[in-house]
């Protein structure tokens, strides 16, 4: 069985949140996977309510604070 087809755990969540070339790369998308595994791991019951909020917080701040971190990234690296 491949890696795509296992349900996703907290582990896995962790390092998606932890993947910076995706959320630099396309802020949006990394931030709605983010959601969509949270949302896998509530609804196979691996995680509860207050788990999924933590996790939507942590999201919510990670995507709040890509646009900030990308600028600074191009003014310290123009040519990256």
């Amino acid at each position: 069985m491949s890696d795509d087809l296992k349900p996703p755990d907290l582990a896995s969540w962790q390092r998606l949140l932890e993947d910076k070339a995706y959320w630099q790369q396309s802020p949006d998308a990394h931030y709605a996977e983010l959601f969509r595994v949270a949302d896998d791991l509530l609804g196979q019951g691996a995680i509860d309510l207050e788990q999924w909020q933590a996790l939507k917080a942590r999201a919510d701040q990670s995507h709040k604070d890509s646009p900030a971190v990308n600028v600074a990234h191009e003014v310290d690296d123009p040519e990256a």
